[in-house]
């Protein structure tokens, strides 16, 4: 995402669902948020050199499970976003910005491993790039590895050696303790509601879907943690996060440590320190940020 304030939808797949469900998914979000404008385009359909992996008990069969209120995807925006290759049209966005880029990922590093091989250029024009996903402790998908890395470890390992001047982890620490409470859900009825009723529904259908999922998964009662937004609003507020800048890697064999990324806590490796591992986030300016991009989102609805 370029500071010129060009959003590019990048569906970083493989993901909780095919490649082609989370394009229409893609499409669908933006339609309903009145944001038809950002271009979408499909990108990898299955990792590096691993089997797919999807995650139906998490967000369901369509990968966006809980709601009829979604609006039907546009076919054409969809042919349009099938036809052209991802990683060619996302370097050329930041090839072609005249200012700094800022990059986030929120599902496996496929797409991203393949851009900086393809393009390596492309990696000093971007002024940061996060990314949501590893862990510092548990996992969530394995003991040790969480599932967006998991999916792709190797590539996320050509991530973590690629040179991005400012690289950034938002792991499943961090991610578990912004809680999609009932207190939230309470204040996405009564700020986003009167705006736009149908659309606020619809956000508090999708939210309850995975709260309902991950409670069966992983016993989180008192609501499900908001994981990828928080890439996001790293870039918008890094003020608003610790983090400690360490080498990063990411265990790549077939054990029972495979996906896990390998953060030196205390210095230990003599490589290059290459990311900054986010370890606490203020959730109460981050839900006052979030909730506001719904109610703008409403008020531009086509719902």
């Amino acid at each position: 995402m370029g500071t010129s304030r060009t959003p590019i939808w990048l569906d970083c797949d493989p993901g909780n669902q095919s490649v082609e469900k989370t394009t229409a998914n893609a499409i669908s979000i933006l339609e309903a948020s009145g944001r038809s404008d950002v271009p979408v385009f499909m990108g990898a359909s299955k990792p590096l050199i691993r089997i797919a992996k999807h995650d139906p008990e998490i967000h369901g069969e369509s990968g966006l499970d809980g709601t009829s209120l979604l609006p039907t995807f546009n076919k054409s925006l969809y042919e349009k976003a099938k036809s052209s290759v991802a990683i060619n049209e996302i370097a050329k966005a930041i090839l072609n910005s005249p200012e700094p880029v800022y990059l986030v990922a929120s599902g496996s590093l496929t797409n991203i491993a393949i851009l900086v091989s393809v393009y390596p250029q492309i990696v000093n024009k971007v002024k940061v790039f996060s990314f949501m996903g590893g862990a510092l402790g548990a996992g969530n998908r394995s003991a040790v590895a969480e599932f967006n890395i998991l999916c792709d470890p190797e590539a996320a390992q050509i991530v973590m050696q690629a040179g991005f001047n400012h690289m950034a982890m938002v792991p499943l620490d961090v991610t578990h303790t912004v809680l999609v409470t009932d207190a939230v859900l309470k204040m996405i009825q009564n700020r986003v509601g009167p705006s736009n009723e149908r659309f606020s529904k619809m956000i508090q259908e999708l939210l309850l879907f995975f709260k309902g999922s991950y409670e069966k998964t992983f016993g989180f009662k008192e609501g499900p943690p908001l994981h990828d937004p928080l890439a996001i609003y790293y870039l918008i507020s890094q003020g608003s996060f610790e983090s400690k800048l360490m080498r990063v890697d990411v265990e790549c064999g077939d054990g029972m440590c495979a996906g896990q990324t390998v953060c030196d806590i205390w210095g230990y490796s003599s490589l290059k320190k290459n990311c900054y591992v986010t370890s606490k986030v203020d959730a109460e300016s981050f839900w006052e940020t979030m909730i506001e991009s719904m109610v703008i989102a409403g008020k531009n609805s086509s719902l």
